[in-house]
């Protein structure tokens, strides 16, 4: 300690402010955060705070971000033009899921930035091309019938009539209970305190007649489990299937039944909501029974309605137009023209 002070007294002051600036330095480098630790730390917060679907697609964004700059890749190292190149290699490897990931990596840099780890998040600067948007692919009741034929597992067959007649996401029917619906009522309570939904709402949805048959299928399949506490889509022992379960096993039914390749599992809630738009019931409605966060997601049925776009046409059939103010051979005329 004393040759310690005494080596000390020998020093300038400007070696002194040298020797702070170089522990500084030191300091710095063991504070520095990989990819990987911050990998770790994110993926350990949402699965304690959110749905094991939305932490199934974190990990696949972190990983393809982990492999494209080394899980060593210091996180405040990452630059603006380092975001650009990444998303260009992403949109290129996933062509259309890639927009899903890139969302979730910025929510996960905005979660950096709060904990000091970047000064900036680039993922916010960085946009990416609009891409055309289409009509989600959905079923009618013959081609769910259809599909039905063709799977095995009458788990796996309810699961599907209940996904098309609720309009549930995959994780909510992996993780109904038989306490959540309520024979007597007919209603299915989707989350609670054990369940957490996306958008952290719990709803309530009307049981159809057809979902009630399914229903009841697999509360009779519940003999030797606690009927309160029992998942209704489950193996023997009480324990739930994975989601990868029943869209897999989907999947391969609509293959073998010759339906579109663009359908698959979810499509079922896209199904559900297409046939009430069809039908006339309003998108506020639909978007409750979906238990969207936003009217804005749900307008993406809107266009289905043809018989309400047809109203919206038939106004020009009542107008005094200058086109039917002509005589009919003239019509004839312009229209014999174009063709």
């Amino acid at each position: 300690m004393e040759g310690l002070q005494s080596l000390l007294g020998k020093l300038s002051v400007e070696d002194i402010e040298k020797l702070k600036l170089l522990m500084s330095f030191t300091t710095e480098a063991k504070e520095v955060i990989t990819l990987r630790v911050f990998a770790d730390e994110y993926k350990n917060l949402i699965k304690n705070n959110r749905s094991g679907s939305y932490l199934h697609s974190i990990t696949i964004a972190l990983n393809n971000l982990l492999n494209f700059f080394g899980p060593q890749k210091a996180i405040n190292n990452i630059t603006q033009k380092d975001v650009e190149t990444f998303l260009v290699y992403l949109q290129q490897k996933i062509r259309k899921g890639h927009v899903v990931y890139y969302r979730n990596l910025k929510a996960a840099f905005n979660k950096a930035k709060d904990w000091g780890y970047v000064k900036e998040n680039f993922f916010v600067k960085v946009k990416l091309p609009k891409r055309q948007k289409t009509a989600p692919a959905f079923i009618n009741s013959d081609q769910l019938t259809a599909i039905s034929n063709q799977i095995e597992e009458d788990v796996v067959r309810n699961a599907v009539i209940v996904g098309y007649y609720t309009g549930m996401r995959l994780n909510e029917i992996v993780n109904l209970k038989l306490k959540n619906i309520n024979l007597t009522t007919r209603i299915i309570t989707v989350g609670d305190e054990e369940f957490i939904t996306k958008g952290r709402e719990q709803r309530f949805i009307p049981i159809s007649d057809e979902a009630l048959k399914a229903l009841l299928e697999q509360r009779g399949k519940r003999n030797a489990i606690p009927i309160g506490e029992s998942f209704v889509f489950c193996k023997r022992n009480g324990e739930n299937f994975t989601g990868d379960h029943f869209s897999r096993r989907f999947k391969s039914a609509c293959k073998k039944a010759g339906i579109d390749k663009a359908i698959h599992f979810h499509s079922l809630r896209h199904s559900f909501a297409s046939n009430l738009v069809q039908q006339g019931v309003s998108l506020y409605k639909v978007k409750e029974l979906l238990g969207h966060a936003s009217i804005t997601t749900t307008e993406i049925y809107s266009h289905l309605n043809i018989d309400a776009l047809r109203d919206a046409i038939s106004v020009l059939d009542r107008e005094e137009t200058f086109m039917n103010k002509r005589p009919t051979a003239e019509l004839k005329l312009i229209i014999n023209r174009s063709e």
